[in-house]
């Protein structure tokens, strides 16, 4: 294959060469009309001296579902195209590095990746994987190179869709060439006719979690195919062996995630998402409650509130907006002061069709409150630093009083309260005029993440 560096793609510029894998190739290039650099991911259109018009098809299908694909942790795909002999995809450039990165460099230093960071990543990358099998788009090859940083935590899911391209094209199959990456391969994988389906992404997964976690990979042979056996047929090791002081739930959903037979792993990545969130969260609320611990100051003068333990929905004392648990003769939570008697539900009454009250959450991702959420009635809800707000979020570029999120005709708005650092919904600041939520959109009050969703 030729280079394409010095070349043009449509109006892109190849600059440099930054990644390859197998027949895939990427490259950072520039897009002189944005002025803007991207992502190049170019793949060979040609079998021999013919165009490969199967691949060619079947690489155009597979891009128009990709780019139809918007979540907050997914790489955002811009255009698509075919040019000279080659087939590619224009994303996002994401200069962050990835979670393969991260464990290089845990190795490097002799020690882990942080473990309720880890969580969090992990849970956003389940999160894009339920959208995108929500779509009816498998992934196929789930692993650290795919998974790419924005910021230290926030994580982006890339590569959707090449796994399918890649096996379309005869080239690449004819040269025995692999769909998915045996180290972290569901054992359906390699089976002749193997079922292949949302489940084998959460395998995948759940072998990202494992290494980041151990520090290692849970199989490993000498050749590729002596990998995808002991896949299949060897019993996973057990991860708090590796990793002394791992907490029960973490091994746990490690365990689920790496079932041998996909009935018995997590049947949605929604579901492994929400039990990572819960666990960082425990993992966070564990380290805080050392003797150590220290309370921390931010700008202002605020004390960073320290995660309260977690209560079983639904019953006595357990707080409906926060989740902490409480006593069960409390009326107020001593988390986030919600009304634990119930009266403020008495405002929802926009109902859903199955007859449930519509209501949103918000979970903030990173920051002095990562992973924790809020569950919102149909009213008004203050999102501020100090502790007269609804929601507080001690940190010190969030403003005392920073943003109002208003229930009105059925949806949810957000108001900007003058706030020093601003608010912003997918990237785009809120001014003057509030701005209606939808579900999935990201939110940033200062340098704080949010994440909106509907829940019915």
């Amino acid at each position: 294959m030729n280079d394409l560096v010095g070349q043009n793609l449509g109006q892109y510029q190849v600059q440099q060469l930054i990644g390859q894998g197998g027949m895939a190739r990427v490259y950072k290039g520039y897009q002189r009309s944005l002025d803007r650099y991207v992502a190049i991911k170019a793949i060979p259109t040609q079998q021999g001296n013919a165009r490969d018009s199967e691949f060619a098809r079947r690489f155009t299908t597979e891009a128009r579902l990709v780019a139809r694909l918007s979540h907050p942790n997914i790489v955002p795909v811009h255009d698509y195209g075919e040019e000279n002999g080659w087939a590619f995809i224009v994303m996002e450039y994401i200069a962050g590095g990835t979670v393969r990165d991260r464990l290089a460099q845990a190795e490097a230093q002799r020690r882990r990746m942080d473990l309720a960071v880890t969580l969090d990543l992990i849970a956003q990358a389940a999160a894009a994987l339920e959208c995108a099998h929500q779509h009816g788009i498998i992934h196929r090859d789930v692993k650290p190179a795919n998974m790419l940083l924005r910021t230290e935590e926030h994580l982006l899911l890339s590569d959707f869709g090449i796994a399918a391209m890649l096996e379309a094209n005869r080239a690449w199959v004819q040269g025995g060439g692999n769909v998915g990456t045996p180290q972290y391969m569901a054992p359906e994988q390699g089976m002749p006719n193997g079922v292949v389906d949302a489940r084998t992404d959460i395998y995948a997964l759940g072998v990202v979690l494992f290494q980041c976690v151990t520090g290692r990979l849970p199989f490993d042979a000498e050749s590729p195919m002596g990998i995808v056996a002991k896949h299949a047929s060897e019993r996973v090791p057990q991860p708090s062996a590796l990793a002394p002081g791992l907490p029960p739930r973490v091994e746990m959903i490690i365990l689920r995630a790496l079932e041998k037979h996909p009935a018995q792993r997590f049947q949605r990545a929604h579901d492994m998402a929400e039990q990572l969130k819960e666990a960082a969260i425990e993992v966070r609320v564990m380290a805080r409650s050392q003797p150590t611990q220290r309370q921390a100051m931010v700008n202002g003068g605020t004390a960073v509130v320290p995660l309260p333990p977690r209560g079983i929905p639904g019953q006595p004392g357990t707080c409906f907006r926060c989740g902490a648990a409480n006593p069960p003769t409390a009326t107020q939570c001593t988390a986030c002061h919600y009304d634990l008697t119930g009266k403020r539900a008495s405002v929802d009454k926009y109902l859903l069709q199955n007859g449930r009250p519509l209501r949103c959450r918000i979970t903030v991702r990173n920051g002095p409150m990562a992973g924790h959420w809020f569950v919102l009635h149909q009213d008004t809800t203050m999102i501020g630093r100090t502790l007269e707000n609804d929601v507080v979020i001690p940190d010190g570029t969030v403003s005392r009083q920073h943003a109002r999120l208003v229930f009105a005709n059925g949806h949810w708005v957000i108001e900007d309260l003058r706030s020093r650092n601003g608010t912003f919904v997918n990237k785009r600041q809120v001014l003057k005029e509030p701005v209606v939520l939808q579900h999935g959109d990201e939110v940033r009050l200062g340098d704080d993440f949010l994440t909106f969703e509907l829940l019915g």
